[in-house]
């Protein structure tokens, strides 16, 4: 056999290795589901946290989704444009308001609230996302801002 039809051979062997990986990311990615639920069908975390921190706020949507490589999650979705997502025990993830919207401060740490109002007096936090290393934060000048998970600055990007 020559070294052209070597290389052919070897270049077909390469074809159903990709096809199985091909077919396998299609048949995880079909296994995603969202689901319209109602607030009595969020974990009881969640729901405590929205009337908590969200009391004059409205529930326009509640989504179920079942990712097959991250599990279940929700997003609540309030009428002043606030998106909630909570992880499959209704614990906060992440909270991200619309551009130029403050959050309320009520379930952020004390040290990340002081440290926004000293370092950046008169902005507020319009996002908040929860991370292995602790916590991303987007001000409402679009300064984001890493903490840990004591809540000390670790990162700022401008």
């Amino acid at each position: 056999m020559t070294t052209k039809n070597k290389n052919d051979m070897n270049h077909l062997k390469n074809i159903p290795a990709f096809l199985i990986a091909f077919v396998l990311i299609i048949a995880l990615s079909s296994c995603d589901k969202d689901e319209k639920i109602n607030i009595e069908q969020l974990p009881n975390a969640g729901q405590f946290f929205i009337k908590d921190h969200f009391a004059g706020q409205k529930v326009i949507s509640i989504t179920k989704e079942e990712e097959a490589m991250e599990g279940i999650e929700y997003e609540a979705r309030l009428d002043n444009g606030v998106a909630v997502t909570f992880d499959k025990d209704g614990n906060w993830t992440e909270v991200d308001a619309p551009d130029n919207v403050s959050l309320p401060t009520t379930f952020i740490l004390d040290s990340i609230v002081d440290y926004v109002g000293s370092e950046y007096p008169n902005i507020g936090i319009n996002s908040i996302d929860k991370v292995n290393r602790g916590f991303d934060v987007e001000l409402t000048n679009d300064v984001d801002l890493e903490f840990d998970r004591d809540g000390k600055i670790f990162k700022q990007n401008w």
